[in-house]
This record gives structure tokens, C-alpha cells and sequence, in this order.
């Protein structure tokens, strides 16, 4: 089995921890993991790619373009970023929520355009404002939390979601529990069912 996963944002987006608790949960599941990053302006906003790579068939940490099961999008300009890693069957999850280029002078971003774009490229696509779901459970901040919790729920990853639960419940401090709990629970809720919608959509489309 090999299953390979690109996440991508900006920093302080959390992305580099999302691919830690994806590969974390993995190994408790009982798979072989290989993780690398790929990070862009050393500073906040800039472009973070991590990839997590899971199965006994992988060959190098880095995963090849045109051949990811799976995109997490953090950010939209961030997924249609990264798109050309994404396999022909492969699935995306992608946040609405859009952070501007920090590049003074740059008035031309449409988000509803790349999302689109996004949709038209992968009919498997499922979007959802992620960072206000997060939010509305009580923290924006764990954003990156809720979508691979809403990966885990859609049934896009090799590894159910209690292992991912395993993970943020060690590596949170106790004080975050609760709320990252609400934002994990609910995401999970949020995509119940979008899965097999956007699988009979892209049939549909063939």
C-alpha cells in the first residue's frame, strides 16, 4: 500500500504540524512514513508545502508531481499552488478561507476564481471555510486541526480518526483539549457525507 499526501498554506498556518500529527497517526495505525518540507520566504505568509508519504512502496520523501492522493489546501492560491502533485484520481480538501499576499501593490487575487479552478480541475474536491468552523468552535487558530479532521471524516485517509484523535490528545496541553475537541468533532460533522457526493459527481462527469 502507498498512499501519498501534499499539504500545503502559509506560514503560521500550522502546516507543518499537520503533516506531524498525519504522519504520527499513521505509524500508531501501523503504517511506514516518510515526511519532507518544502518552504518558501522565511517569514509569516510565506509558501509551506509538506509531504507526507505512507505505505511500505515509497521511494524518497519527496512525493512526485502528478502522483498525490490527496491535497490538503489550507489556503486556496496555496492548493492551486501545489496542484500539479495531485494524481488523476486523487482527492482534494481545500480551505475557503483566503489569506492576501503580503507583496505590497497586489490587488489581482480572486479567491472565487481559484476555488473554480480548483473544482474544474478535481471534481473530488470538497471546500468548506475551515478557518470559521475552527473559529466558531472557539479557536481560529486550529484550522489545520479541522481539516485533517475533515479528511479523516470524508473517509480520505488510509487510517481512521480515532488515531488522529490518539495524536492531538498527547500532543495537546490540556488547557486546548476541549476546544480543539469541539473543532475536531465538528469537522468532522461538517463533511459527513461530501464524500461519496463528489465521487458520484466526478462519475457523473465522465
Amino acid at each position: 500500500m502507498k498512499f501519498d499526501i501534499i499539504i500545503a498554506g502559509v506560514g503560521g498556518q500550522g502546516v507543518v504540524l499537520a503533516s506531524r500529527l498525519l504522519a504520527t497517526a499513521a505509524m500508531d495505525a501501523g503504517y511506514h512514513v516518510a515526511t519532507a518540507e518544502t518552504i518558501g520566504m522565511a517569514q509569516r505568509e510565506g509558501s509551506v508545502t509538506s509531504h507526507v508519504r505512507i505505505g511500505e512502496d515509497v521511494c524518497g520523501s519527496l512525493i512526485p508531481h502528478g502522483k498525490a492522493d490527496l491535497l490538503i489546501g489550507l489556503e486556496p492560491a496555496e492548493a492551486a499552488r501545489n496542484i500539479l502533485f495531485l494524481g488523476k484520481d486523487g482527492n482534494m480538501l481545500v480551505n475557503e478561507h483566503a489569506i492576501m499576499p503580503s507583496t505590497q501593490g497586489f490587488d489581482e487575487y480572486d479567491p472565487e476564481t481559484i476555488l473554480k479552478f480548483l473544482k474544474d480541475s478535481c471534481p473530488q474536491t470538497i471546500t468548506a471555510d475551515f478557518t470559521g468552523l475552527a473559529r466558531d468552535a472557539g479557536t481560529y487558530k486550529a484550522a489545520n486541526v479541522a481539516m485533517i479532521a475533515a479528511a479523516a471524516g470524508a473517509g480520505l485517509l488510509p487510517f481512521s480518526e480515532e488515531y488522529l484523535w490518539g495524536v492531538l490528545e498527547k500532543m495537546i496541553p490540556e488547557k486546548y483539549r476541549e476546544v480543539n475537541r469541539r473543532v475536531f468533532d465538528n469537522a468532522i460533522e461538517s463533511v459527513s457525507g461530501k464524500s461519496e457526493k463528489s465521487g458520484k459527481e466526478a462519475n457523473e462527469a465522465k
